[in-house]
């Protein structure tokens, strides 16, 4: 069974007709039908709000669909990865920051204090790239 089976089903057990159902979650008739169709997927939220609504584990709308859970997994794993690289970016850029602003500031005690906080900084944004650039490997090989 797919998602589009599911659902058919699911209509039927309920005896909705497609615009019933469409109603309930605010979607056109022939968008019902699509998705019965598999002409198009619903969106995660729609199927969390059915499975609500139904009472029905989302493990039951998904785990026949082999298709949705790879693009599922595929969106996890890409989420991730943007997440990944926004922290690099981040202790990079302030690490950066902090030494370039000490460069034109007078010697004392807290400039020292500044550099070496930046360099730490810069050291985890390096070896946070590092383990980025495994993740990335490791994806493109599963891909």
């Amino acid at each position: 069974m797919n998602i589009g089976k599911q659902i058919l089903s699911i209509r039927k057990e309920k005896q909705l007709t497609q615009e019933e159902f469409g109603r309930l979650f605010h979607v056109t008739r022939q968008t019902v039908s699509n998705w019965e169709n598999e002409k198009s997927y619903p969106d995660l939220q729609m199927l969390v709000d059915m499975s609500d609504q139904f009472g029905i584990s989302l493990d039951v709308l998904l785990k026949e669909d082999s298709k949705m859970v790879k693009t599922i997994d595929k969106e996890r794993m890409r989420s991730k990865i943007k997440h990944a690289r926004s922290i690099i970016d981040i202790f990079s850029g302030a690490g950066t920051g902090i030494i370039v602003s000490c460069l034109i500031s007078p010697d004392s005690i807290r400039r020292t204090i500044a550099v070496f906080v930046g360099l730490i900084l810069v050291g985890i944004s390096w070896y946070k790239k590092s383990e980025y650039d495994k993740e990335i490997i490791r994806y493109m090989e599963e891909q």
